[in-house]
């Protein structure tokens, strides 16, 4: 992939980001024109150097890191420090520039594949290739640690497959070193704990080593646990831990043991092998770890081709470690006689209690059940449509539907379905199926109905309705039965059959939302966009009056935006369909907190947390007003509120998950 090539959903939601896009803008002398990629720690551009009049690719980190940088002078220096690491597998920085509050790091344009990008497309990757891109990222480790640099934040959209027409991997590793020069010049730095000022983590909580989820000192150990951790996810293609939260994770970090990777047994010994060396890097203990990325390299290169006897001779991972913590030499005091409980000693039992009472507690909090147990809520079906599995009554059914049947059989025995007649009893009993929502036999009558309206045309004769309608009548009978093969052409041959004619017509619009809706169930979301972009300009028309129309239209192409990754168009269209409500919408409508519900979770993904948390505040007060509202969407909005809240406050998060801190409204 181009560097310039757009991969929206290569986002996590867990990291720091949704500021505003400075494509189109100049800053100094750097004329930026695309984003290629955002992460915890800076934004990723293509850019015009004017200085060097070429194109660049630049990282602009993120200003709420910058926010409480002590020394901006030594920041840069330490940044410029980094220059020195020279690797054909380290992305090393050209130049570093601080402008207008910004801090900029050069870096040579490149042709490059994140291996987040591969593994989104491919799901996973074969042993050959793990190995090949694994050596590489080794290597690269290596050469970073003789400068005493860690990365701090191996992951795979910071591990670039470039593209160098080769059929072969060449692996560079980007942002060495800067989450930790970011943390030691914070003026509100502490120790080596991974939670920052805004309980958010350098780096995504699925690739956390356990001393960095605990708040330990960290060594090149944890950037090996870190690998291991995408070792396993490239192999399988999940992560080896996921919790609900980030403290979950966490937890699952210190406490859980992966499942084994479960490679094709017909790879043996690969497989095996593979299994060995991932569980070695995922070790709790650092010391029952690879000691040093060259350790690793060394056993990646045996993995495929070395003999059993070759592996149990040469590979490291059987080898017994010297352990880099001094170990207590015994004796004391005269005659080297045992002492009894030191100071020391009784400090470290204490420590020891303390942190397993803290574990206990936040597993209980985190993995408890909830008091109230809720459906499950799928998101991308926020805003389609639930056709209900019963039909609506209608007084007398059985009667209506029988003499309408009796009228349209006589009429084409004794006139024949050639006729308006016939046509008139036919619209008269699919009338009767759709007010009664027997949709089976709403589209059996509506194809016949379609049919003679067309012989009728044909003949220069006018049906009962026009031919658009029996199409928006079929496809939205298609559409409610679940034949969408048969609603989907039926409701473009009606748009198509409509262009032209007035701007704002009912039948254009149910047909729009029939088609959007179709598209949006079945993941195709660039039609589905495009769909209810016509949807949302037909009812930007006359939103005056039809205000309801304007604020469906919105929150549907706002969510289609959200789920494909385009958050700041969701984020403004779902803006504009809230403000729209507010200002001349009835407040107890049922649409308002799922639309807050929305919105909070296109704020999410871009993290900003205190405005989801503000959305969803309002959604959880409005879901206590409006009526009935769907249980499964207050379960979801209940747990995206909490999960928010260990974003922002971490103490109101605990007690709204023990029920106790429930919003007062």
């Amino acid at each position: 992939m181009s560097p310039g090539a757009k991969n929206p959903k290569a986002k996590d939601s867990s990291l720091f980001g949704g500021g505003e896009s400075l494509v189109g803008k100049t800053i100094d002398r750097f004329e930026i024109q695309e984003q290629l990629g955002e992460g915890s720690l800076s934004v990723v551009y293509r850019a015009f150097d004017k200085e060097s009049q070429g194109t660049v690719v630049i990282k602009i980190i993120h200003k709420q890191l910058l926010s409480s940088i002590k020394n901006l002078k030594k920041f840069e220096q330490k940044l410029r420090a980094l220059m020195a690491l020279d690797d054909p597998h380290i992305c090393t920085y050209r130049d570093v520039v601080i402008v207008e509050g910004r801090v900029i790091l050069v870096i040579r344009p490149m042709v490059f594949e994140s291996l987040e990008d591969l593994l989104s497309k491919t799901g996973h990757i074969g042993p050959d290739r793990a190995v090949s891109i694994f050596s590489q990222v080794s290597e690269a480790l290596e050469s970073a640690l003789r400068l005493d640099v860690l990365h701090r934040d191996i992951k795979p959209s910071n591990i670039l497959i470039l593209d160098n027409q080769k059929f072969e991997d060449d692996i560079m590793v980007m942002d060495f070193g800067i989450a930790k020069i970011i943390q030691d010049e914070s003026a509100e730095h502490k120790s080596d704990q991974y939670m920052t000022r805004s309980k958010e983590t350098f780096g995504s909580p699925l690739y956390l080593s356990p001393e960095q989820c605990g708040g330990k000192k960290v060594d090149n150990r944890s950037d090996i646990y870190s690998l291991g951790c995408v070792m396993y996810e490239s192999l399988t293609g999940k992560p080896p831990f996921v919790g609900k939260n980030v403290l979950e994770t966490a937890y699952k970090h210190m406490n859980d043991t992966p499942r084994p990777l479960g490679l094709d047994p017909s790879m043996e010994p690969v497989a095996t092998r593979f299994e060995e060396v991932v569980a070695k890097c995922l070790a709790k203990d650092p010391d029952n770890r690879y000691q040093s990325p060259e350790q690793l390299r060394q056993d990646l290169e045996l993995v495929l081709t070395a003999t059993d006897t070759e592996w149990a001779n040469s590979a490291n991972l059987y080898k017994e470690m010297a352990p880099r913590k001094k170990r207590s030499q015994g004796g004391g005091g005269s005659g080297g006689k045992k002492r009894g409980f030191s100071i020391e000693s009784a400090i470290w039992i204490a420590g020891i209690v303390l942190l397993i009472g803290v574990v206990a507690f936040w597993s209980w909090i985190i993995l408890k059940p909830e008091s109230k147990k809720y459906p499950t809520f799928d998101n991308n079906l926020l805003w389609n449509v639930k056709v209900p599995s019963k039909p609506t009554p209608v007084e007398d059914f059985g009667n209506k539907e029988e003499a309408a049947k009796v009228n349209l059989q006589s009429i084409e025995r004794d006139i024949g379905p050639n006729c308006r007649e016939y046509a008139d009893a036919l619209l008269a009993l699919v009338t009767l199926y759709h007010e009664s929502q027997h949709w089976s036999d709403a589209l059996t009558y509506g194809r016949k109905l379609t049919q003679t309206t067309e012989r009728l045309e044909k003949d220069g004769q006018e049906g009962p309705c026009q031919l658009s309608e029996c199409y928006r009548l079929v496809a939205y009978a298609a559409f409610c039965y679940g034949a969408y093969e048969e609603a989907v052409p039926a409701a473009e041959k009606e748009l198509e059959l409509a262009s032209g004619k007035q701007a704002l017509n009912i039948s254009n619009i149910q047909c729009l939302r029939i088609l959007g809706d179709i598209y949006s169930r079945q993941g195709n979301l660039p039609k589905a966009i495009e769909v209810y972009k016509r949807f949302f300009n037909l009812a930007e028309i006359e939103k005056e009056q039809r205000s309801q129309m304007y604020w469906d239209a919105c929150a549907k192409l706002a969510d289609v935006y959200r789920r494909d990754g385009l958050f700041k168009e969701a984020q403004t269209t779902y803006k504009l369909g809230i403000d729209w409500w507010k200002a001349h919408g009835n407040p107890d409508t049922l649409w308002a907190p799922r639309a807050l519900y929305g919105y909070a979770l296109t704020l999410y993904a871009q993290g900003d947390y205190k405005g989801a948390e503000e959305a969803l505040k309002e959604a959880t007060s409005l879901c206590k007003k409006v009526g009935p509202v769907d249980p499964a969407l207050q379960g979801a909005i209940r747990k995206v509120y909490i999960d928010t809240l260990y974003h922002t406050n971490l103490l109101h998060a605990i007690s709204v998950q023990l029920g106790e801190g429930e919003e007062k409204h």
